[in-house]
């Protein structure tokens, strides 16, 4: 599996296959894109970099992905909780 696959597969699923504004596809690389207007897509893309092993086999470069992927989304839930106790606990004082 190419890095540029699992890029792709990623992006179907993204709102706008938005991902693809922060990849080059010809050189297999996350990219810094200030006109993106989407910083959590620019994360997956530099995250799914950043952790992709070229050397490893498809089932350990997807199960990687995944956890990256997961821990992700588990650190974005527990600021979300934790901004909505804030709003809880704002309109019990």
């Amino acid at each position: 599996m190419t890095l540029n696959q699992l890029i792709r597969r990623a992006a179907t699923v993204y709102p706008d296959a938005h991902i693809l504004a922060y990849w080059n596809e010809r050189h297999e690389c996350a990219i810094d894109n200030p006109a993106g207007g989407d910083g959590l897509a620019g994360f997956i893309a530099w995250e799914l970099y950043e952790t992709f092993d070229p050397d490893a086999d498809d089932e350990t470069q997807i199960t990687t992905a995944v956890g990256a992927m997961q821990r992700a989304a588990d650190c974005l839930t527990d600021v979300a909780q934790a901004l909505s106790k804030l709003s809880v606990e704002r309109l019990a004082a």
